[in-house]
């Protein structure tokens, strides 16, 4: 009976490793569509997000530069 469960707790293993490996490679496919989309995003908007500021000398604050 050892090596029936031997065998069993193998093919067992190998479905589970299998399951594991399709598991992150999905993950991976996903992330790496997320990060290919945020950068193509932030390319395009890289200009418009950037806003520059400067000290008002009166009192201080930090203003949008005009």
């Amino acid at each position: 009976m050892s090596a029936v469960t031997t065998f069993a707790a193998m093919i067992a293993a190998t479905a589970g490793g299998v399951a594991l490996y399709r598991f992150a490679q999905r993950r991976k496919h996903a992330l790496r569509e997320y990060l290919r989309d945020s950068k193509v995003r932030a390319n395009g908007r890289q200009s418009e997000m950037i806003i520059d500021y400067e000290r008002d000398p009166e009192s201080g604050v930090f203003r949008p530069k005009a």
